[in-house]
């Protein structure tokens, strides 16, 4: 090999170790296991058509202020403002949670009031996963997923993914339940999508329904039990009989063998 070729093979040798070496760092310094939280303010586009651009901006101003707040006090980080949402990020899943419950709590407090022309509904959705967190701005697939879960939520709602409340410290603080198995962009398989309750009312609702849909459940698999024991008892006694009956063919007459028997003497 030629000394040009030779040192040539060599630089991409080097430039292909430097590369890997670049990744590794890159990777241990920037990429983390974070909780992600996106909000959105529900129907922000009707209000503007509705009420104009002064009270979207008022509504906003009380959204951004309430939401940084709540994230601030519960170890988070806001990220940014989306217009009319939000995208901040945890050290752990029960952090993100609290500040769910108290920005929605906030928010009803200050709905009540009647201050605002049109009260503000926030959706939230929460992820925990590996991402690769800058200065400014946090990247990769659990950021998407959190934004698409929250895309599934209703107005006041907390959504959460399953590896978000499988990283729960504390499972029992919430009342939360799969609320449904759905499809997400980018996502081959369906995820479980869990809804975090956080009112009273509702909590007692939703536990009254599973209780009675548990009941309605086991009434039907006992009420399939016993049809299906009723039918292999009807079909064993069926079966009995005819082996029964055959046997009873199969067994001589008792006055023709002994008429058999005379006769051979």
């Amino acid at each position: 090999m030629a000394p040009a070729e030779q040192s040539k093979q060599t630089s991409a040798q080097e430039l292909l170790a430097e590369r890997k070496r670049l990744e590794e760092e890159f990777e241990a310094r920037y990429t983390k296991r974070i909780t992600v939280m996106f909000t959105d303010l529900v129907g922000s586009t009707s209000i503007t058509e509705t009420h104009g651009d002064i009270t979207t901006r008022e509504m906003i101003k009380h959204h951004d202020d309430i939401i940084r707040e709540r994230i601030e006090a519960n170890q988070g980080k806001l990220v940014k403002t989306l217009g009319d949402g939000t995208m901040s990020y945890f050290p752990d899943t029960l952090c993100a949670i609290d500040a769910a419950v108290t920005i929605q709590n906030a928010l009803a407090e200050l709905n009540n009031q009647k201050k605002l022309a049109v009260p503000i509904k926030v959706r939230v959705g929460i992820n925990y996963g590996d991402g690769i967190v800058e200065e400014d701005d946090i990247y990769g697939d659990v950021v998407n997923v959190a934004a698409r879960i929250e895309a599934q939520a209703n107005e006041d709602e907390i959504y959460i993914s399953e590896s978000a409340y499988q990283e729960l410290s504390e499972k029992g603080k919430y009342y939360a339940r799969v609320i449904k198995t759905t499809y997400l962009k980018g996502k081959e398989k369906p995820v479980q999508v869990i809804k975090v309750f956080y009112k009273e009312d509702e909590i007692e609702k939703d536990r009254k329904r599973t209780i009675l849909s548990d009941v309605k459940d086991r009434l039907t698999l006992k009420g399939m039990f016993r049809i299906f024991v009723f039918f292999a008892v009807l079909i064993g006694l069926v079966f009995g009989y005819m082996q029964f009956t055959s046997l009873l063919e199969k067994e001589p007459n008792v006055s023709e063998t002994r008429s058999k028997k005379t006769s051979m003497d």
